[in-house]
């Protein structure tokens, strides 16, 4: 109950903060004015409440000014129950009753929501720990300017308590002395209550404070408001001054700042236009209180359920079971409610409470915002509902490029929602209200219907996770022991390829020479420094890994008559296909892009009965977090779900214009971003971890096995903790070599140290041997690795780095320490390297070709093409115009070996 409670009050007003410190500190680039640019946001949009709220105050002074000679008088004349009685009778008679002495405390009752807001966002923002401003040296702990003795003197706190009581004495001055007392008692509550919080919370409150002041001493002038709007006027002008010609971010995103801005100064055309229309188009509305109260909370009803359920189950009904058992939440039913408890807060709850406290006419116009809001929401969910490519189970989508709209398509999506406006104002204007009413009745019982049906086949979904998740504890055991699932056998040869998603090369010989331990346990292994990829991602990078030279964009592209989906999932099954073929056994996890579905599709080897499949990300993330509580604290994906189903729900709703900004890049507008990259490297580190326990040497093939093992965490990079590179709830010891502050150094240490653990482990197996080892990326990552000095003489738009993929190679019975070779290689020779002298004359089952290293021999042609998903390309190729091409031979690190074109 106090779950929902805080969901529907609290949590929109949290929302709200957090919003207006991330636009504030994406403007300043700096934590100590983003506080104060929520304090002005936050005075500015209660502005209107406490107008209000000092209206009624006003009313209340003057009323009990009015009635105190006659109380006083009955007083003196009556006692107890008959005092009671006729002091009863006399207030009756002047319409009073003494609960309306709340009004005197309204201004009150405004602040403490939003203070229960700003106070849970600001104590507990990461980004203002250690944060200076000014004299501030920590933002996010008292600022103990000096000390008395041992007694730590915090001056913020001071000084806001003093700029209250001025504030309250400029405010009150001519008040009675019980509303004074009132206003210094606060003040003082407010010392006790902050003394020893957080210096940006404290921050954020005295700022208000002087907000406050300011506002009391623009009340004292004749002219207040119009004293007022000129100094807004003023402080707009500078911003957007400021966003024009200071601020460097994208210039769409600042033009849509200014747009905002722009509504203060344009603020008296558009009252004096509001009320034209009051007067002579909404007046049914202003005249007619049941009928402008239906329609408010009507359309209000029907937001919050679209909002809060309706998009949401549209999304979870599509797969149930990904939403089930996350983190310690069983049902997916857990999300949607509170999806919709908040919607509640953001499309009931509180504009109900602004809609009472305002006149007739403010209603009015409330209502009319409210329906054109709910119609325009509906029209933009189904009618616009967009193509992004995949939503991940992170709400992240796969082609979010396309939620920037091209400029027809703007227009074109703004002049389609004029419809509905332009109806709605008809409507009104000729009094058929009754029929916005209607229709929005129709809204809310077709909605009503959709979240029934979704509801069943969520719960369905639910009912077969949980038999799967029974069935899956069977199969893989219980959190303190892990079923093998990679059964290497003792007489044969098995084959190990570990394709870990955008590993880096360079950092190899930086990793061995902080863990020198590592050169016994990699025993054997050749390190190739000198390879290159075919792109800088891996929908273009990752099939000729799998498949060969066959697969290289170059090729794919000659075959023009295939789809590009049918020669990826070529290239997935090549290997374990051949294998299985000539009498091995196969095992496969989790096939990049299989089938183009960003979760691999395994289906795509139903066709081969006998290759097993056992994917492994995300498969053991529940384990190893009940085996590792100390990283549990901040691995919770359902955080992200919580916070993030009713923003998914808002882009929905929005004309395209906005999309793109309120996705903001996947982030949603979330200043705790850790959280989610965070629990990205746990899905995949468990893997890595657990590989010792998901091997065993008991498999019977005479011949031997081949195995693909596909990981992602150096992909999703995130701090782990020094020195065995372990995911941490918080990171103390982020080690002392050159890259310790780079985050993909350490997700790249971890992973070598993960899998170092398991090589230890196969040797003890007995099995170390007579395996092949290959190590390999799709590709590698643009960033400054020191293996290429002479970057800038190659005169690329890209760093070598980012098709320098790691490859690592121990052959059968090959012993040692690390060994470099620096043969031009290309990550396409896995193939021919996971089948030398093991397949005789080995070719692609699919084309027919040999699978060998001649096409090596001539140059190779790679890509600078950054359309890393399916849906930037065609259907039967990809798009690379000529000046996307490079060709390189020999050595990638040697600027003259690299030209542009195909050469």
């Amino acid at each position: 109950m106090l779950d929902a409670l805080y969901s529907i009050v609290i949590y929109p007003l949290y929302q709200l903060v957090e919003l207006c410190y991330y636009v504030s500190w994406k403007v300043v680039k700096n934590s100590g004015y983003a506080v104060i640019g929520v304090s002005i946001a936050i005075t500015l949009l209660c502005l209107p409440l406490y107008v209000i709220a000092e209206n009624w105050q006003k009313i209340e002074r003057d009323t009990q000014k009015k009635l105190k000679p006659g109380i006083d008088r009955i007083k003196a004349v009556f006692k107890g129950d008959e005092q009671y009685m006729i002091l009863s009778t006399y207030y009756r008679e002047n319409h009073y009753h003494p609960m309306m002495a709340l009004r005197s405390s309204i201004s009150l009752l405004i602040q403490i929501p939003f203070f229960m807001a700003a106070y849970q966002f600001l104590s507990n923002l990461g980004e203002l720990q250690g944060a200076h401003f000014f004299f501030i040296n920590d933002l996010g702990a008292p600022d103990a300017l000096f000390h008395i003795g041992t007694f730590a003197v915090n001056v913020l706190p001071i000084a806001m308590t003093l700029i209250n009581i001025i504030a309250g004495a400029v405010y009150c001055k001519g008040f009675p002395l019980k509303e004074k007392l009132q206003i210094y008692i606060m003040a003082l509550v407010f010392l006790v209550l902050l003394y020893n919080s957080p210096s940006g919370l404290v921050l954020y409150w005295t700022m208000n404070n002087v907000f406050s002041l300011i506002k009391n001493i623009f009340y004292k002038f004749k002219k207040p408001l119009k004293a007022f709007y000129f100094f807004l006027c003023a402080l707009v002008a500078a911003a957007i001054w400021y966003l024009l010609f200071k601020h460097h971010g994208f210039m769409y995103r600042r033009l849509m700042l200014i747009s905002i801005l722009l509504l203060v100064p344009l603020a008296p055309l558009l009252l004096k236009g509001i009320n034209w229309l009051l007067d002579h188009v909404f007046q049914e509305l202003v005249d007619d209180s049941k009928k402008r109260t239906t329609l408010f909370i009507l359309t209000g009803v029907v937001l919050a359920l679209l909002t809060g359920f309706v998009l949401p189950s549209y999304f979870v009904a599509s797969s149930p079971m990904e939403f089930s058992f996350v983190d310690q939440y069983a049902s997916p039913f857990f999300f949607l409610r509170h999806s919709l408890w908040q919607s509640i807060g953001f499309c009931i709850f509180w504009p109900c409470c602004i809609y009472f406290l305002f006149n007739k006419k403010t209603q009015a116009v409330m209502g009319v915002m409210g329906t054109v809001l709910c119609f325009c929401a509906v029209l933009n969910a189904f009618a616009f509902s967009g193509s992004y490519g995949t939503l991940t189970s992170l709400l992240t989508f796969t082609n979010a490029g396309e939620l920037k709209p091209t400029n027809i398509e703007a227009l074109l999506n703004f002049a389609i929602l004029l419809i509905p406006v332009i109806a709605i104002v008809l409507l009104i204007k000729f009094r058929k209200t009754s029929w916005l009413a209607t229709i929005t009745t129709i809204l809310l019982v077709a909605f009503s219907g959709i979240a029934v049906a979704h509801s069943v086949t969520i719960g369905k979904g639910y009912a077969e996770a949980k038999q799967i998740k029974f069935d899956k504890e069977q199969e893989i055991g219980t959190p303190d022991k892990v079923t093998p699932v990679f059964h290497l056998s003792k007489a044969g040869k098995n084959v190990f390829v570990i394709m870990l998603d955008r590993a880096i090369s360079g950092y190899i010989p930086y990793i061995f020479k902080e863990s020198p331990e590592l050169n016994e346990e990699y025993d054997g292994f050749v390190y190739y420094p000198n390879t290159v990829s075919y792109a800088d991602h891996t929908l273009i990078g990752a099939p000729p890994l799998y498949g060969g030279y066959d697969y290289t964009p170059e090729e794919m592209n000659k075959r023009s008559s295939v789809p590009l989906v049918e020669k990826n999932n070529e290239s997935l099954e090549l290997l374990p296909v051949l294998f299985n073929n000539n009498g091995y056994k196969s095992t496969v996890t989790d096939p990049s892009w299989a089938n183009y579905s960003w979760i691999p599709d395994t289906r795509i080897f139903e066709k081969w009965p006998d290759i097993a499949i056992h994917p492994t990300i995300r498969i053991y993330t529940d384990i190893w977090l009940r085996q590792h509580p100390e990283a549990a604290s901040q691995t919770a994906r359902s955080s992200l779900l919580k916070r993030n189903f009713i923003w998914f729900s808002f882009l929905k709703e929005m004309p395209l214009f906005f999309r793109d900004s309120i996705y903001n890049d996947g982030f949603w507008w979330n200043t705790n971003q850790s959280l989610e990259n965070l629990q990205d490297v746990v899905n995949n580190y468990a893997a890595l971890d657990l590989l010792p326990q998901l091997t065993d040497n008991k498999e019977a093939n005479e011949k031997g096995t081949f195995t693909w093992l596909v990981n992602e965490m150096t992909h999703e990079p995130h701090y782990l903790q020094y020195p065995d590179y372990t995911p941490r709830a918080e990171v103390t010891d982020y080690g002392s070599g050159p890259f310790a502050a780079e985050v993909h150094y350490h997700a790249n240490a971890g992973a070598i140290k993960r899998i170092s653990t398991w090589l230890t482990y196969l040797k003890q197996l007995g099995v170390y041997d007579n395996t092949r080892i290959i190590i390999v990326a799709d590709h590698g990552a643009a960033l400054d690795t020191k293996v290429c000095p002479d970057q800038d003489k190659a005169n690329l738009p890209f760093r070598i780095e980012a098709h320098n993929p790691l490859l690592l190679e121990k052959d059968f019975n090959s012993h040692g320490s690390l060994k470099t070779d620096n043969t031009f290689m290309t990550n396409a020779d896995v193939p021919s390297m996971a089948v030398d002298a093991v397949i005789d004359e080995p070719k692609n089952p699919f084309t027919g070709n040999e699978i060998n290293e001649t096409p090596k021999k001539k140059n190779i042609h790679v890509v600078d093409n950054h359309g890393w998903s399916p849906d930037a390309h065609n259907k039967n190729t990809f798009k690379l115009p000529d000046e996307q091409w490079y060709t390189v031979h020999d050595n990638i690190f040697d600027p003259s070996d690299w030209s542009k074109g195909k050469n």
